[in-house]
């Protein structure tokens, strides 16, 4: 029976308005309510921004932010005028006075952040993060992500490779059906890869967002050849260029060790990743007819001969 999220996620709501209203609380050190503060830091981020576009950034009612906007008017915080290039557009800047206030708003802010993860180590400080990303994302308020904005390293650490497994149980489970067979396999050869890792002829590229591992690839060398290994991403960073960037990086890490000659096994249910394994040269050079995953599949062995 499907358990009940509701009073968790209630519980959590409690919790976290608690928070935020501990968070909140050096606004009663200055003369501007909660709303006001959001409103002169949307400015500060949007100068010369329309009435309007306040109102969708925050989801607030036209009259309530007319009230705002005409009290930090007469307190001097922002300024309202004309547009030069359209005169029934209003847009709306902050006054030096409202410079100065939103730097005092700001930097109390972070005080009150830095306070409040003071007692966290550096990794639990990245999976709050990450946890509070995974939640964003779940919700739907997706953000605009680019390649640019993943880290990638080269180096393995603890709990990476497990970590990986994990990814590909639950992610082939999901997208794919595959079964408990399938994890068991990736678990073993990643134990044996783990045993076997040589830096110096081994690579990993193990891709982390907001402080959590969301993409890896593993180039394993074989005698005179490579394997390409254990290429996965999260859904939602899928489709930035990532996939490009590893392949560029896995071609180059073959150049580097000058080795002429790679292989993977895939499934011929993995489109996307096959038709990014041709555009760089790998041919189908094997396929079989397969059960070992829990369901029938055909495996597909590539070869890439430079």
């Amino acid at each position: 029976m499907r358990s009940n999220p509701i009073p968790l996620i209630r519980s959590f709501n409690r919790f976290y308005t608690d928070v935020i209203g501990l968070l909140d609380r050096h606004l009663l050190d200055t003369p501007y309510s909660l709303a006001e503060a959001r409103v002169i830091y949307e400015i500060y981020h949007n100068q010369g921004i329309q009435a309007s576009g306040i109102m969708e950034l925050m989801h607030i009612d036209k009259s309530y932010l007319s009230r705002l906007l005409q009290k930090l008017e007469n307190e001097k915080v922002i300024t309202r005028r004309r547009s030069g290039t359209d005169a029934r557009s209003v847009t709306i800047s902050l006054t030096q006075k409202g410079l100065e206030e939103f730097d005092k708003l700001n930097t109390s802010s972070d005080e009150q952040i830095k306070g409040l993860i003071a007692p966290l180590t550096e990794d639990q400080a990245k999976g709050l993060i990450a946890d509070m990303q995974s939640i964003k994302n779940k919700l739907g308020v997706l953000e605009k992500i680019a390649s640019d904005d993943i880290a990638i390293r080269t180096t393995l650490q603890p709990g990476d490779l497990g970590y990986v497994a994990y990814l590909h149980g639950k992610l082939y489970a999901e997208e794919c059906g595959y079964g408990p067979n399938f994890e068991a396999y990736v678990l073993e050869s990643i134990g044996e890869f783990e045993h076997q890792y040589d830096p110096a002829k081994d690579r990993v590229w193990v891709c982390e967002h907001a402080g959590r591992i969301i993409g890896f690839l593993a180039g394993v060398h074989r005698g005179d050849c490579v394997q390409l290994r254990y290429f996965i991403f999260l859904p939602e960073y899928r489709g930035i260029g990532l996939g490009k960037k590893l392949m560029d990086s896995f071609m180059a890490y073959m150049q580097e060790q000058s080795i002429t000659k790679a292989y993977l096994w895939t499934s011929n249910e993995q489109h996307t990743a096959i038709a990014l394994y041709a555009r760089y040269g790998f041919k189908l050079a094997e396929e079989k007819p397969s059960t070992a995953f829990d369901k029938p599949l055909t495996e597909q062995r590539y070869e890439l001969q430079q």
